[in-house]
């Protein structure tokens, strides 16, 4: 009897490094993740993990020290195999490179839509009925649908550009896009999609619609937003040589006006991330104060 207590004792209290208890695996819950988004999803809603991709980003602390299993696009599934995954949680974007390795090592697979506001709350609900959190997916999506309960004040008529930088280029960003959808989300109106539905000469190129001051000078945004992506001191360096290289951006009435905003990139990026809310009041702010 002292024998089997002190085995019951220790399987229960066992923890591994990865902060994955011994009662999860006997219930089959060896869930690893390829996605920093995702990863800061099932930390609020306290999930364990046995791994989480390689990255340079800001992790939740209690996943610090769990196994590594590579990058979100293309995950080392012999190190899935040796942590004991049965389930990879992963960026629907990045599916095409998964799925197939996952079903040859027999590896389950679960993804969420980060493309857009409304398709990221859709994969959270998913998410919360395949691991059994459905109160705590729930609960998360009230919190990123709150900013958005009192718009009565709101004006619907305002023209929004909003204006994607790379060191690159720079592009219109159409409602499916991420910033897009959120600011879709206010019922404001979008010049980019104004334009594709005018023009039928133009076309979208991943749900972004090449700049064109013409057209701009045409359908004349009242506010004008801009966020950058890769490397974001690059992108902002493009925005002011945007500006400066051609004066007629000067009879814009939001650049008049001076109703530009940048948004900033620790919670606007390209695809949707745990910020949402935060994303959500500063857009709040930005059209309540027009």
């Amino acid at each position: 009897m002292f024998i089997l207590c002190i085995f019951v004792g220790c399987t229960s209290s066992h923890q591994t490094l990865s902060g994955h208890s011994q009662e999860d695996t006997e219930k089959g819950t060896n869930i690893s993740v390829a996605s920093v988004a995702i990863l800061q999803v099932l930390s609020r809603m306290d999930q364990r993990i046995v791994g989480r991709p390689t990255t340079k980003l800001e992790l939740p602390e209690e996943y610090i020290n769990v196994p590594e299993i590579g990058s979100s696009f293309s995950p080392d599934f012999e190190k899935l195999l040796a942590v004991g995954t049965n389930l990879l949680i992963g960026d629907e974007m990045f599916k095409d490179k998964i799925e197939d390795a996952a079903k040859q090592y027999g590896i389950d697979t679960f993804y969420i839509d980060t493309s857009t506001y409304e398709k990221f709350l859709s994969g959270i609900e998913g998410l919360g009925r395949r691991i059994n959190k459905e109160s705590k997916a729930n609960y998360l999506i009230e919190e990123f649908r709150a900013p958005l309960e009192n718009l009565e004040s709101i004006d619907k008529d305002l023209k929004v550009a909003i204006i994607f930088g790379t060191s690159e280029s720079n592009m219109l960003a159409t409602k499916d896009t991420y910033v897009g959808s959120l600011v879709n989300a206010f019922g404001v109106k979008n010049v980019a999609d104004e334009i594709l539905n005018s023009d039928t000469q133009v076309r979208a190129t991943n749900n972004y619609v090449n700049l064109n001051l013409e057209q701009l000078l045409v359908n004349q945004p009242d506010i004008i937003l801009m966020f950058g992506h890769g490397n974001v001191e690059e992108a902002t360096k493009s925005f002011e040589k945007l500006f400066s290289e051609n004066p007629a951006w000067s009879n814009l009435d939001a650049i008049k006006e001076g109703k530009v905003y940048n948004l900033e990139s620790s919670i606007f990026g390209s695809s949707a991330n745990i910020y949402i809310s935060e994303a959500l009041n500063r857009l709040g702010e930005i059209f309540n104060a027009q």
